[in-house]
């Protein structure tokens, strides 16, 4: 592959299984599925000096972020201020391990983990000695990890956190607060430069060629596999790719019972997730629980409208929305109506993409559980809604993830895309 050039012979989409030929590639041009409108590659300019450079700034600020104060407030002459490390330690003071476990993965252990093997990834493309199968297990954890940062999600848990405690309290931002926001958008910037199959191009080459009908057909009419974590095209007499070594199938083995099963326990894990308190306040000496629903409306009383909104959607709305559409896709499966698939498409892609907002109010108790803790005078604890509410946004994303979407194409007649044609 050339400097300026992306050269690819042939690939399947992961979202139709529609086989293409993608074309020469200059640097900023990007390859479309025709059936079903999913971006296959995205070159962008200059991108490995640009990964590069984004992933070591944002690891330099997610250093600055851990050492400087994050934030304090003063309330009736008491002062506090805490460090990211401080919420941590603070969660697990007080027995609430696997929340802290949550938030360590969410703040520490995952963002940290993608940069560094990503950052390392870079430098290995201009480094002979580093060898293929570490070369592989390094971009198997960036395709693993990136579905699973949620340190923008963090940040505006934080910003509704600050907005519940200026009605009680002064609020003072710190050094790592700012440091932390940079930290947020460098990572976010690293993640949209990375591209799947650009990835694995430079980490195990140009992958297998085949012969292809002229005509527009799925992989799995013509005797083929696209590979769903590479998007390498193999002859469906292969178990494994040979490019990244992962377990290939035509479809996913046991999709849609996979993808309802997580959706039956997280029905089971919502119902107490809303019936119990999120969040106990203890203010003077007294004792007031708090429910999901009993935040949004005390927020809205505060008239603080659009974070009243925001937590209403994200801890609400989307987690029903999102079982509703997954069920509904699921039905559809088995049982196609006449609506367009590539509808059911858009459906899909909105589902996969929300998820894991409603983890705003997860982090919202986290941070209000580290920064309030003056004893009596006041004091936030985790109610017994939150490891529930937790589970419902794991299990509701982990159905998201089984989920096969190639399975909506296979109930048309026709091929993807003679649809999108007409």
């Amino acid at each position: 592959m050339g400097s300026s050039l992306f050269q690819e012979s042939v690939t399947a989409c992961e979202e139709c299984d529609l086989v293409h030929h993608i074309p020469l590639l200059k640097r900023g041009e990007r390859f479309v599925c025709e059936g079903c409108g999913h971006t296959l590659v995205n070159f962008r300019e200059h991108v490995e000096k640009r990964i590069f450079a984004a992933g070591i700034s944002s690891l330099l600020m997610g250093l600055f972020a851990i050492v400087f104060p994050f934030l304090g407030f003063s309330s009736n002459g008491a002062e506090r201020s805490i460090s990211l490390f401080d919420i941590i330690n603070v969660l697990i003071t007080q027995d609430y391990l696997i929340l802290s476990i949550l938030i360590s993965l969410a703040l520490f252990v995952f963002p940290l983990a993608y940069l560094l093997t990503i950052v390392l990834l870079v430098w290995s493309f201009h480094n002979r000695h580093i060898s293929l199968a570490t070369k592989r297990y390094g971009a198997r954890c960036v395709i693993v990890i990136q579905p699973w940062l949620m340190v923008d999600v963090f940040l505006v848990g934080i910003l509704v956190a600050l907005v519940k405690m200026n009605s009680m309290a002064d609020i003072q931002l710190g050094l790592s607060f700012w440091a932390f926001c940079a930290y947020v958008l460098l990572l976010l910037q690293t993640v949209m430069l990375v591209d799947r199959r650009w990835l694995w191009n430079k980490v195990a080459g140009q992958a297998p060629e085949h012969r292809i009908s002229d005509r527009p057909q799925q992989a799995k009419r013509q005797g083929l596999i696209g590979c769903h974590f590479c998007g390498a095209l193999l002859a469906d007499t292969n178990r494994h790719c040979s490019r990244c070594g992962h377990t290939i199938h035509h479809r996913h083995p046991q999709s849609l019972v996979t993808t309802m099963a997580f959706l039956i326990a997280a029905v089971i894990m919502f119902i107490p997730a809303n019936i119990f308190p999120i969040m106990h306040t203890t203010f003077l000496g007294g004792n007031e629980p708090s429910s999901i629903m009993e935040g949004v409306l005390l927020l809205w009383s505060l008239e603080s409208y659009p974070v009243a909104l925001v937590i209403f959607f994200a801890s609400v709305v989307i987690p029903l929305a999102k079982i509703l559409s997954l069920s509904w896709l699921c039905w559809q499966c088995y049982y196609p109506t006449e609506r367009e698939t590539l509808q059911k498409m858009k459906l899909y892609r909105i589902t996969e993409v929300v998820g894991r907002w409603s983890m705003i109010d997860i982090f919202v108790v986290a941070v209000l559980t580290g920064l309030v803790q003056l004893g009596n005078l006041i004091s936030i604890f985790p109610g017994p809604a939150v490891l529930s509410f937790a589970a419902v946004v794991i299990l509701t994303m982990l159905a998201a993830a089984s989920f096969d979407p190639r399975l909506l194409w296979d109930t048309r007649i026709s091929a993807p895309v003679l649809e999108h044609k007409e």
